[in-house]
């Protein structure tokens, strides 16, 4: 009985399905509060398969041959597939795979029935002699998901967002959905009817050693038959599973290689040795172990496929570890190195929240094969993950990271919003400075330049009088007027300059910083490239800075020179016209500058710098100098921004003449 020692090689073992793109994983559905559990069922049918499997295996012990598997072989792999199959169904309660485990091992055992010597046993027997083939085949095929390809391909049941752009058309995709559908339920339908319809009627054809108590009439030539046609079928599904494991994405890969490897040997040593039969006789034996030990790794090989997945969990686990990132680029590619999915993107919400943005700024587009999984924290929609759908396989690790990457993007948005508000703070305080300096200009400096032509013109009369009618003490008193007018004038001046540097706005930060450095008894070596025009806030923050940086200079550092260096470095040339630019203050003095003693001042301007996205260091030891550097991201401003920021500097030009 040759071809029943070869039972369990008539399907091939390998790869499965991707599944469905942008489709969840399983969810549970309602049950009934008097149905069963899947658990429950679960645990009958392992409670079952191994009381029939030992009953069988006692019966059969007897009538066991050469070419028939052995008792403890047998024993091994229906266990295995039990064990396998409860584990799985325990696991995954919704996802068939772990139920058709169970049958498979069932029916393994069924199919020792026909080595009994016992005529009844062995014609029962012949009724499920493929039997574990009949539920191997829709194992395969449904591994690891539990679910056929849809028809309607990649994407198909999965909730797009309107706001995501989608990818290329269907034309580019690799797989032909409504084609992958076909095939899948065609071998479906093919292997349970050959396993449960026409094996079951061949039973009436089929002689055997043992006899066949309904045998109707031998047909010798239906056993070559059928074994012709499950060797058809084991052909197409290898072909069709190596494809899928060919076309599938790493993370999908990770599962199916266990399984496929299994297969491929399994069903090659197989179908060679259907190939040889008689001719290959001496290549039997090692073939049929080659099967058997296949047969015996493929419960092994399907928790294999789901153990690598749970392996990429201590990748998962680094990456939570590292958790803040510093940019979006940073965080979508330590999320596609966790998981092993180098496509992997994550989707920002524009600011009006109609769509989504990629890492780099641009609207997010989906391919075709992807899914989309929305980030939420607190019940609100932070983000999107566009991702491969085999990374549901294991949910635990994808919803861990789905979480961590929620309150990720939950934190940046937090600290977006914290950013702008302080934004909001620092330029509301400088157009108020600019105000009050502006009403200083147009106030109290004017009063004063009136009041001092007053007593100018008062002090002209009187020196016109006569030397008899002159008062000398009225002079004096009305020089003395005059000088301290002239000191209250300065330092009126100079307050308001503090409040607000109106050449700033005028003329811009290079006339800004010479006017500063014009009036310091300290020599300022100011350099600075042509820099393109930059926004207000950018000049006042770096103006700030640097008047800060001068002013610690001449109260603690003792220093003869100063030296200020400005340089824009612009962004790529097929940008936005985004740049960085660099700011350095180096100073000769005694350096050490410490914060506990003093130059709370300059350590003071980090919140107004971070708050645009820059960063402020102080780099000071002791008889070294000090050095301040400054980076600020920036945006070039547009033509238009150029030319209303041109009016601007000439109506305050008007405003601010002689009058």
């Amino acid at each position: 009985m040759r071809g029943s020692a070869r039972r369990a090689a008539r399907v091939l073992p390998s790869a499965r399905a991707l599944p469905s793109a942008g489709s969840a994983p399983p969810r549970p559905a309602a049950v009934g509060p008097t149905g069963p559990s899947p658990r429950h069922t679960a645990v009958v049918l392992a409670v079952v398969g191994a009381g029939f499997g030992t009953y069988v295996l006692l019966i059969t012990a007897p009538d066991r041959h050469a070419d028939s598997t052995s008792t403890l072989f047998s024993g091994a792999v229906g266990g295995l597939y039990l064990a396998a199959g409860l584990l799985a169904r325990l696991r995954r309660p919704r996802n068939a795979v772990g139920l058709l485990m169970l049958l498979v091992g069932i029916g393994w055992f069924a199919e020792d029935l026909q080595i009994s010597a016992d005529p009844l046993v062995h014609t029962v027997g012949l009724f499920v002699t493929s039997a574990s083939s009949g539920f191997l085949i829709p194992l395969l095929l449904v591994f690891p998901d539990g679910r056929l390809r849809s028809r309607h391909g990649p994407g198909h049941g999965c909730p797009r967002d309107p706001d995501v752009e989608a990818g290329p058309p269907a034309s580019d995709r690799r797989n032909h959905p409504t084609a992958a559908a076909v095939v899948d339920r065609t071998l479906v339908v093919a292997g349970c009817s050959v396993a449960f319809v026409l094996v079951p009627l061949s039973v009436f054809f089929h002689p055997s050693v043992v006899p066949n108590l309904l045998l109707v009439h031998p047909v010798w030539e239906l056993h070559q038959v059928i074994d012709a046609v499950q060797f058809v079928m084991s052909g197409a599904v290898v072909a069709v599973l190596v494809w899928r494991w060919a076309s599938a994405t790493p993370p999908a890969r990770r599962v199916l290689s266990p399984l496929l490897a299994v297969g491929l040997v399994g069903g090659l040593a197989s179908g060679l040795d259907a190939l040889l039969g008689t001719h290959g006789d001496w290549l039997h034996t090692p073939l049929l172990t080659a099967v058997h030990l296949s047969v015996l790794l493929l419960p092994l090989a399907f928790l294999a496929g789901v153990w690598r997945v749970r392996l990429g969990r201590t990748a998962v686990a680094e990456l939570l570890r590292k958790m803040p990132f510093d940019s979006r680029a940073e965080l979508n590619e330590a999320l596609a190195r966790a998981l092993g999915d180098r496509p992997l993107q994550v989707g920002y919400p524009t600011p009006d929240g109609a769509g989504y943005l990629d890492a780099d700024g641009r609207p997010l587009v989906v391919r075709p094969g992807r899914q989309i999984t929305a980030l939420e924290r607190d019940g609100r929609r932070v983000g999107v993950l566009v991702h491969d759908p085999a990374l549901w396989e294991d949910r635990y690790v994808l919803e861990a990271v789905l979480s961590a990457t929620a309150l990720e993007l939950a934190n940046q948005a937090l600290v977006a919003e914290l950013r702008a508000s302080r934004r909001e703070v620092i330029e509301a305080g400088d157009k108020q400075r600019q105000v009050v300096q502006q009403s200083l200009h147009d106030g109290a400096q004017q009063k004063f330049i009136n009041l001092g032509l007053q007593l100018e013109l008062a002090r002209r009369r009187l020196d016109r009088r006569p030397a008899p009618d002159r008062d000398p003490e009225l002079a004096r008193m009305l020089e003395a007027a005059v000088t301290t007018l002239h000191q209250g004038h300065t330092e009126l001046r100079m307050a308001a300059r503090g409040i607000h540097p109106a050449v700033l706005t005028e003329a811009g930060l290079m006339a800004a910083l010479r006017a500063l450095a014009a009036d310091l008894p300290l020599q300022i070596d100011l350099h600075a490239p042509a820099l393109p025009p930059l926004p207000e806030p950018v000049e006042i923050t770096v103006f700030y800075v640097v008047k800060e940086a001068i002013s610690n200079v001449l109260k603690h550092a003792h220093a003869h020179t100063v030296r200020v260096d400005l340089r824009f470095d612009p962004g790529p040339a097929d940008g936005d016209g985004t740049g960085v630019l660099r700011l350095s203050i180096t100073d000769d003095g005694v350096g050490g500058v410490d914060p506990a003693r003093g130059s709370t001042g300059l350590f003071g301007l980090r919140p107004r710098v971070s708050a645009y996205d820059g960063e402020l260091t102080v780099h000071s030891r002791p008889g070294e100098g000090t050095t301040v550097s400054v980076t600020l991201p920036t945006a070039l401003r547009t033509p238009c921004d150029n030319a209303e920021s041109a009016e601007k500097s000439r109506n305050s030009e008007k405003d601010d003449a002689p009058r």
